[in-house]
């Protein structure tokens, strides 16, 4: 349907993602997996690692304390009742910069990161 005054129009490249106009219209994207529907063992399982690699590894490091309290924090938003995608994808971030002089640990942090947030 064509609507005077109401049109996208692109050219010139590539556009991915749903589009919408017009009055009432939506357009909705979901991306990743959604938190609720994510094996919580597997994350608990790669948090306990990414917590023993902090230990061991803080001679490269420095104080796994900072390490320690971001693995907290995503356990804690896990296994809560409504976890917080935008909590949940800074922390890692944050977490990766963290570990970043230890390959095992960045492996680890990004293995978490994809399943928590299906990237």
């Amino acid at each position: 349907m064509n609507v005077p005054g109401q049109s996208i129009n692109i050219s010139g490249g590539t556009v991915n993602g749903p589009m919408a106009v017009g009055t009432g219209s939506r357009a909705v994207q979901n991306i990743g997996t959604p938190v609720a529907t994510m094996d919580r063992d597997h994350a608990d399982e790669l948090l306990a690692s990414i917590r023993e690699l902090a230990r061991r590894h803080d001679d490269v490091l420095g104080d796994p304390a900072p390490i320690l309290r971001d693995t907290a924090a995503i356990e804690a938003q896990i296994h809560s009742e409504r976890p917080d995608r935008t909590v949940l994808s800074e922390t890692l971030e944050r977490l990766t910069v963290r570990v970043a002089a230890v390959t095992g640990l960045v492996e680890a942090v990004t293995a978490l990161g994809g399943l928590i947030l299906g990237g």
